[in-house]
């Protein structure tokens, strides 16, 4: 199971997505692509702040698109996943690490499912243990 963070579908909606990215994905089984709930709510909550216009309304279709292909692999943030939440939130802070609540609850949705997460921002989140990462964008075909 591989979890997608947001800016691997944010790159999906982009005009030009990273050829990386695109290579990745086509090299995984879609059945064994998740979509974080959480990251199904940044993205809307990206093109809801959007003025009315031509480029939201570009957004929005390929949103739609996207969500479409994930029906019935959105995992949800439910009671097990916040316990997770709540032992991530408690280390990063002890760490003095700072972590962001969107970030923190994709993480947490990861480890509940033993998932890989797929995503840019390695950083943010390679110091928990128990979460494993990909960066799609320096994917290279052998």
């Amino acid at each position: 199971m591989i979890l997608l963070d947001t800016n691997i579908i944010s790159e999906l909606m982009r005009l030009k997505p990273n050829s990386a990215v695109i290579e990745w994905l086509d090299e995984q089984f879609s059945h064994e692509l998740f979509l974080p709930a959480i990251v199904k709510a940044e993205i809307e909550m990206g093109i809801a702040i959007l003025d009315d216009g031509k480029r939201k309304r570009a957004l929005l279709q390929a949103a739609e698109l996207i969500f479409m292909s994930f029906t019935n692999r959105c995992l949800p943030f439910d009671g097990e996943t916040a316990t997770h939440y709540a032992k991530i939130i408690a280390f990063t802070k002890k760490q003095g690490r700072p972590m962001s609540v969107e970030d923190a609850q994709i993480a947490a949705i990861a480890i509940q499912n033993s998932a890989l997460l797929a995503t840019r921002n390695t950083t943010d989140f390679d110091f928990l243990e128990k979460l494993n990462l990909v960066n799609p964008w320096q994917y290279t075909t052998n």
